[in-house]
């Protein structure tokens, strides 16, 4: 033996023979070894661990907060508990029942949610077993109700979403197709709503089941079609503005079906239509009548007559925000999917299947061009850009192609490990104390949740004693980073160590952001702390000394009467 190979076995003390000098450079040498075959054994099985930490988030977490009315998600459940106890759509009865919220439609003399319908069936079983096994006061009942409506309608649908990613992705790029899926399931704000009772878990996998089925595979047969036509209509009766998606999607795939293969498309999609209907009709008068426009609150009414649902011409603005705010914009909280812009410019793909791909580019733009031009684009308290996440991963189909090319350059591994690694980072410490930031607080696991840690708050969950959950917070977020490094291939161990160091240099960066110094931002900290979370009482007496005309002083004084009497307000 001679040249490079002889030189590289004599410098680490092992040659064929076996090892012929003893000492430090022979145990690194094993050391090494070891714990490269143990990367590929975990990269080997990064599914089925990803899938078990996702799968143990959904049987810890709680995230009911009792003086926290949050709209998005009681309505919903208020009205599947009507269904299966009074057999009615009005929820005037479970308004008196759990507390009020701001989320209302009212409509001759009867209440309803102000949201689309397309959860509903899937939240009736929890409401069953709830009303069933709840206890005995209205708090328990409504809180297994929201963590079973939760498991069900979002949890479940995102498991599905990881795992059809998994599948298609895995086959079409193998070396990116799992950074990328571990990134989505555990580093991007997806994973926030697989907690939450929002609509977006469930919309963002029935469109990515509609794609796979409408484009996944040489020539899609009656079945197919009529089951995608279904999947479509109902991610748009779930949440309205997903209609435009899905209207491209079926348009895109209009070639490959035909005339027929359309027509089982469209047969599929009066489904859900029809029941859309019936439902609107029965609680509004006309299956033409949206709850949303009926909404009771006053800045929701007043939003809603803007354009058409609060929708108007796109705007600058929206568009920065939803991309690159530091509060909601999608890179900052989810960066590998810059690599999407790398997939769409991939040689030849266009070639394959130039329908496939434009459905995949004009679905997720469509989208975004159109909440730019909402006035509520930001989506309220919620981590990160909720309003594109339906789409999210079609973008990271795109994204997996971008990382095929990238992770076969040198230090593209650095560059993919540090996009999972920041989403991330930005994601676990919101999630682990109060997963609603505010829309004005940027980078909130910087600027909020870092101080709600501090000061004790924990996200509900089914973990053993207090004292015990920061250990198991934090070995929870070490394994979930552990994943993220090794489902990402890369050429050298140095590459991972370089992605660590952009992280740590990142990280110092972002220490540096600041909540903003209003009075608005720092109530909402103090109600947050004080009310919301049932933190230790304190952070609104603070606020007395900046509570400087009447109408902020009356405002502290109902806030400190809220966290004082009963839950609700």
């Amino acid at each position: 033996m001679s040249g490079p190979h002889r030189r590289r076995r004599l410098a680490t003390g092992l040659t064929p023979g076996g090892p012929r000098v003893k000492g430090a450079r022979p145990i690194a040498y094993t050391v090494f070894v070891t714990l490269r075959r143990g990367e590929e054994r975990v990269r080997g099985a990064w599914l089925g661990v990803t899938l078990g930490i996702a799968v143990l988030l959904q049987l810890v977490v709680v995230n009911f907060w009792p003086r926290f009315e949050s709209p998005n998600e009681r309505g919903r459940v208020y009205q599947a508990l009507a269904v299966v106890t009074r057999g009615t759509l009005d929820i005037s009865a479970e308004v008196e029942r759990f507390g009020g919220m701001e989320d209302l439609a009212p409509a001759i003399g009867r209440v309803f949610p102000n949201k689309a319908p397309g959860m509903l069936p899937l939240l009736l079983p929890g409401a069953f077993l709830a009303e069933r096994l709840g206890g005995d006061g209205p708090e328990s009942t409504l809180r297994l109700a929201l963590v079973l409506g939760r498991v069900l309608a979002a949890g479940v649908p995102f498991l599905l979403t990881v795992l059809l990613l998994a599948r298609f992705a895995s086959a079409r790029s193998p070396v990116g197709g799992p950074a990328v899926v571990a990134a989505f399931a555990l580093a991007t704000p997806a994973l926030a709503a697989a907690l939450l009772l929002f609509s977006h878990a469930l919309t963002a996998c029935l469109l990515l089941a509609a794609y796979l089925l409408l484009f996944g595979s040489r020539r899609p047969g009656a079945r197919s079609g009529l089951l995608a036509g279904v999947l479509l209509a109902w991610a748009a009766v779930s949440e309205y503005p997903i209609a435009l998606p899905a209207a491209v999607l079926a348009l895109a795939a209009v070639h490959r079906l035909g005339r027929r293969g359309s027509l089982w498309v469209a047969a599929g999609g009066s489904l859900p239509l029809l029941l859309f209907g019936l439902y609107n009709a029965s609680c509004f008068g006309s299956p033409f009548a949206l709850a949303s426009a009926r909404s009771s609150y006053g800045s929701f009414a007043a939003l809603g007559a803007h354009g058409i649902s609060g929708v108007s011409w796109p705007r600058a603005s929206g568009l920065v925000g939803l991309l690159a705010s530091p509060s909601r914009g999608l890179l900052v909280w989810a960066p590998v999917v810059t690599l999407a812009l790398v997939g769409v410019l991939k040689r030849g793909a266009w070639r394959e299947d130039f329908a496939a791909r434009l459905a995949l580019v004009t679905a997720p733009v469509l989208l975004l061009i159109a909440m730019s031009g909402y006035r509520n684009w930001h989506g309220g308290w919620f981590p990160g850009p909720r309003y594109l996440l339906p789409v999210l991963p079609l973008i990271c189909l795109l994204a997996t192609d971008g990382a095929e090319a990238v992770l076969r350059r040198r230090w593209g591994g650095t560059l993919v490990a540090f996009g999972a690694l920041w989403g991330w980072l930005q994601l676990w410490p919101v999630l682990a104390s109060f997963p609603f930031p505010p829309e004005d607080y940027p980078l909130p696991f910087v600027t909020l949740a870092q101080k709600l840690l501090a000061g004790g708050i924990r996200v509900p969950s089914w973990l053993p004693p207090p004292a015990l959950q920061p250990v198991l917070v934090v070995l929870g977020a070490a394994a979930m980073a552990l994943l993220l490094l090794l489902a990402t291939p890369g050429g050298r161990p140095v590459e991972r160590l370089v992605a660590l160091a952009l992280l740590l240099g990142a990280l110092l960066l972002a220490g540096r952001a600041r909540p903003p110094a209003t009075w608005q931002s720092a109530l909402e900290l103090a109600v947050i702390h004080d009310v919301y979370a049932g933190g230790p009482k304190g952070a609104l007496e603070e606020l007395v000394p900046r509570a400087d005309v009447p109408e902020r002083r009356a405002k502290l004084e109902s806030w400190i009467a809220v966290r004082d009497g009963t839950p609700g307000r």
